[in-house]
């Protein structure tokens, strides 16, 4: 074998294990990023904001709540029925409405501003805005149509059984 074949042979296999080392070094990476990511997931919960404790909010403060949408005004409001999380794909609903104001630079999360309808069930992150007209502005509205189911709220009489 001649010395010119033999450092061409050495220089494709130098070359080939650098490869095969990136491509580990990469993997390793994408694993990294995905677990790091599904950790996050998660720890996300849909907490929502107590009926007891709205009557504690301050301007400017954050509340979260889950909506079964019952009227929309497209870029403008929503309407609803305030729902209570049973478990991660089971809420219920409480009996009590509210009406969230939104804009077209409201991030919709899960999906789009056709899905904003009526029936539609929607997790809401929105702050207080107080003055002459006290109300609730979307910060972010996440769509959880499909992904959960909507029971009747519980009578007093179904909860002494």
């Amino acid at each position: 074998m001649s010395s010119a074949t033999l450092q061409n042979s050495r220089s494709h296999s130098r070359t080939a294990s650098l490869w095969i080392v990136a491509l580990v070094l990469l993997a390793a990476l994408s694993l990294f990023a995905m677990w790091r990511s599904m950790g996050r997931a998660m720890q996300m919960k849909a907490d929502t904001t107590s009926s007891s404790s709205f009557a504690q909010l301050k301007d400017g403060d954050e509340v979260k709540l889950v909506l079964e949408i019952t009227a929309v005004t497209p870029s403008a409001s929503l309407e609803g029925n305030r729902l209570e999380k049973q478990t991660e794909t089971v809420y219920r609903r409480t009996g009590q409405t509210g009406k969230i104001a939104y804009d077209a630079a409201t991030p919709i999360v899960m999906g789009k501003p056709p899905d904003l309808h009526a029936g539609a069930v929607v997790h809401v992150t929105a702050k207080i805005k107080t003055g002459s007209d006290p109300a609730l502005h979307a910060t972010q509205i996440v769509v959880l149509t499909g992904y959960v189911q909507v029971q009747d709220q519980v009578k007093d009489k179904d909860k002494a059984k």
